[in-house]
């Protein structure tokens, strides 16, 4: 062993940038979150505005998927935009929490720039993956339609084209159509467009994280098997839409579009009724309720599995996926998922504590519930109430139950007597 003093390695860049992300955060990292909050918008616009070589095709799957109600060629869906102006908030809170002082007063500004600064890349990302990602999609699946010369439509409609003609006849009504039409355009939406924000708000930084890989993965994935796999919308194989043979009496009840309009996107823009196969509607739940599930979040599992199907449901009754292509989005979101397992994502960043005053001999913390009402609804004080609620509301109940039971064994006990007496 050398005997001279020991030299430390110089650090390499990617070490030094590492470890200023990951210190402990300052007011110049929150105006640099910040930065990055304003500039995911700027993002957001600019790739909604940049020409891809089939926008023409997705300005036909954007119509379809409106109802007809679109007048500019790709618009941003209203929970879109409000996923987009969580990022706004975000940036002004951090500023705000960069430029004020440590005060109490502004407690709860701090405590919920902290969480932002949190997210800083995770929120950004899954903002950016929400708004843009179904269009990149459909261009990457337009550009290699040219690979496949057969269609697999008509097979679909041998086998299920009787049994759905037969389910929009026999329960068809304006009101059920206009129920399904508002849920395939707004409810259907709302899972997703709302996630990111909620999960900021739950602290569950490793469900935003896999939402992302999973989702990334999930378009990834669907590309080659819409190409190898090519198959229109149900309403496509109907005659009155153009279609060469009369093969289907299924009809598009998605809004108020012509059939003039929909003979045309059926013969001059036929690419953009594909993609029916998988059904990515009913899979993007499922496979979101499938990473729910895997981080122990049951009940929020059951209730997406649950908008999964009625999902599939609206599909089928608007003519718009087929039951196959339902069916086959299950195997496809668990290969997504389990996929997602082997690309570990972690891209939250270190937050800021806060400074407490040291405690005298003998004195006992206590929450000030004026300081901290911020902080107790994202460490989850409300849910572990809300629990406590329902356990006792159930225990309540059981012995109500039980009481009933009682008196109303102890009476027939008493009326056998009787007749026994008798």
């Amino acid at each position: 062993m050398s005997g001279g003093p020991h030299r430390k390695k110089p650090r390499t860049l990617r070490a030094r940038a590492l470890s200023a992300i990951r210190a402990k955060p300052t007011a110049i990292h929150y105006l640099i979150a910040a930065a990055m909050y304003g500039f995911t918008i700027g993002v957001v616009d600019w790739l909604q505005n940049v020409p891809l070589p089939h926008d023409g095709l997705y300005t036909a799957v954007v119509y379809l998927a409106s109802g007809g109600r679109s007048q500019t060629p790709w618009p941003k869906p209203t929970l879109v935009t409000i996923a987009t102006s969580i990022n706004i908030v975000g940036a002004l809170l951090l500023v705000a929490s960069a430029v004020l002082p440590q005060a109490r007063r502004f407690a709860r500004i701090h405590a919920v720039a902290s969480r932002f600064y949190k997210y800083a890349i995770a929120l950004p990302l899954w903002t950016l993956l929400v708004a843009n990602l179904d269009r990149l999609l459909t261009n990457e699946t337009n550009s290699f339609t040219q690979v496949t010369w057969y269609d697999v439509t008509h097979v679909f409609a041998r086998i299920e084209g009787p049994l759905i003609g037969w389910f929009q006849h026999a329960i068809a009504g304006s009101a059920l159509t206009t129920l399904a039409w508002i849920f395939a355009s707004i409810v259907w939406l709302a899972p997703v467009a709302f996630a990111g924000g909620v999960l900021v708000i739950a602290d569950r930084a490793r469900i935003l994280n896999s939402l992302i890989v999973v989702y990334v993965l999930a378009g990834l994935l669907a590309v080659p098997i819409f190409v190898l796999f090519p198959a229109s919308e149900p309403w496509t194989t109907n005659a009155s839409y153009g279609a060469d043979v009369a093969a289907t009496s299924i009809r598009y009840l998605h809004g108020t579009v012509s059939v003039s309009t929909l003979t045309r996107i059926n013969t001059h823009f036929h690419s953009a009724t594909r993609s029916a196969f998988p059904s990515l509607h009913v899979a993007v739940i499922i496979i979101g309720g499938l990473v729910f599930r895997r981080h122990r979040m049951r009940m929020t599992s059951l209730v997406l599995f649950g908008m999964a199907g009625l999902t599939a449901l609206v599909g089928l009754y608007l003519g718009r996926s087929w039951l196959l292509g339902s069916v086959t989005a299950i195997p496809f979101s668990l290969a997504v998922v389990a996929l997602g397992k082997r690309f570990p994502l972690d891209v939250s960043l270190r937050q800021r504590c806060i400074t407490r005053g040291v405690l005298r001999p003998g004195e006992i913390a206590v929450v000030d519930t004026k300081e901290h009402e911020v902080q107790w609804l994202f460490s989850g004080y409300y849910t572990r109430e809300l629990r406590k609620l329902s356990r006792d509301v159930w225990r309540s109940l059981e012995r109500t139950r039980e009481r009933v039971t009682g008196l109303l064994s102890f009476k027939s006990s008493n009326r056998q007597q009787r007749r026994r007496r008798r």
